[in-house]
This record gives structure tokens, sequence and C-alpha cells, in this order.
């Protein structure tokens, strides 16, 4: 199985020395971003280092939302101008995958109509849906058929950077980003729906799911969703659980109530 490279970055930030790490982060943006998402380049031969085209864009959601959080990761414990610089470049990658569908739907990857990769991105996509849009009055495709796990990587990279990094401009381009999904997926009863229509995935049945995003939701527009993922809490849990919760003083008073470990 290949292992994305932002993947290695994670671990190298925590158990690797830093110029290996920083080493990876360098590699990643050089090769790795060629329109601000996550892609996994494809090289002549295995010894070589030309780039002919790129792969497993399917994926290109969930691993920019990752590689959002491992910089602001760094961010928060380095306080270095490229930390906020790559972040921000991963933050216009995911503001891209949704502006793009022009439904506020989340894209699992989004590639320039001109782009020398677009016929071999689009033709290993095929089976996921292959949709245009624009950018910027550019032309792109995007691949549709999202999963619950794109928006999971997306939601997480969002929240990461919410609490890692103290920029006002950035955050408020995180809770609009955020409201924007949010209230997608509950305009459309937590479906994920294609602009044909078909439902390419749903969370009903997970509570656990819904409740993460509406927990980030709260997060960064408490005025907009912290009594809906109360009310979500509620619907989802049993009795008895709610009777202890409330004896505990886990009211929705307490939705409100910032995490002990933002800042």
């Amino acid at each position: 199985m290949r292992i994305p490279a932002v993947a290695i970055f994670i671990v190298a930030t925590i158990y690797a020395g830093e110029p290996d790490a920083l080493s990876i982060s360098q590699t990643i943006q050089q090769r790795h971003l060629p329109y601000n998402t996550i892609l996994s380049p494809v090289f002549a031969s295995p010894t070589s280092g030309t780039l002919v085209s790129y792969s497993r864009c399917g994926d290109s959601a969930i691993w920019t939302g990752h590689y959002l959080a491992a910089e602001a990761f760094r961010y928060a414990a380095t306080r270095s101008p490229e930390a906020l610089a790559n972040a921000r470049r991963a933050l216009t990658g995911i503001e891209s995958l949704v502006s793009v569908t022009g439904t506020n739907l989340l894209a699992r990857c989004v590639v320039p109509i001109h782009s020398p990769y677009a016929s071999a991105i689009t033709q290993e996509e095929a089976p996921n849906g292959v949709y245009t849009g624009n950018l910027n009055a550019v032309g792109h495709f995007w691949i549709g058929n999202t999963s619950r796990d794109q928006y999971a990587g997306v939601f997480f990279g969002l929240g990461v950077a919410y609490d890692m990094i103290p920029d006002s401009a950035l955050r408020g381009r995180v809770s609009a980003l955020v409201t924007t999904l949010l209230d997608f997926l509950l305009a459309k009863n937590w479906a994920v729906v294609m602009p044909d229509g078909r439902i390419s995935t749903v969370f009903w049945g997970r509570a656990d799911q819904q409740l993460s995003f509406l927990q980030v939701g709260r997060r960064v527009n408490a005025a907009r969703f912290a009594r809906i993922a109360w009310r979500t809490l509620r619907r989802s849990q049993p009795r008895s659980l709610m009777r202890c919760l409330m004896t505990m003083g886990l009211t929705s008073n307490s939705i409100w109530t910032p995490s002990p470990f933002t800042t």
C-alpha cells in the first residue's frame, strides 16, 4: 500500500528530528501541491526524478485536510512563517474544493481543464464522476462521489487550524468555510448530494461524525451551530446517558464553552 507523503510528514513531525520534518514539508510543497491540494506525483520510472503525471486525486480532500493540520501543529510549536504560509496555501486548496462545485458540496479533487495532467487524472477518476466548474473564471474538472472520510479529513484540518493558528484572517476564512460545509450537509439532511441529484453517501446513523463536525462548527461559529450540536447530542444519546451528563453539569450551556486546549 502506498503511503501518502503527508502521512509521512505528520509522523515525522512527531518522531523524527526537525530537519527531516522540514525536508518532507519542502518536498510536499514542491511535488505534491500542483493546484494547492495534495496529489501523488507519478515519475517516469522508479529511479527517475522526472515528474510525468499525478495520481490519487480521489483522496485529495482528506489528505489536504491532514496536511493543513500538520502545518498548523508546526506553526503552534515553532511560529514559523513558512508553516503559516503553507497552512494558508492548503486552506486555499480546500476552499477551491468547495467553490468549484457551485453548490457548496465538497469535491474530492480539482484540476484545471488545461492542465497537462488533466487527461490522466480524469481517466483514473472516471468511476467517481468527472464534473466541470469554474474558479476565478478558469475552467476546472472536479471529482465527485465524495465520501464521508473526505469530509472528515477536511473538518479535522479546519478544526486544528482554527485552534492552533491565532490569526484573525485565517480564522475568519476557516469559520466561513466550516459554515458553508455544514449548512450544505444540514440542508441535505446529512446526505452528500451530487449536482445531478445522485447521493454519493449519507451520514445517517453516524452520530459520531455528525457531532464531530458540529463541534467544529460550534467552535468556529457558536451562534450558528451550538444549539444544533446540543440537539443532535440529545437525539443521539440514551436518556440514561443524558441524565448522567446533566448530573455532571454538562448542560446545554457547556456546549458554548471553548475547549481548555485552545487559545
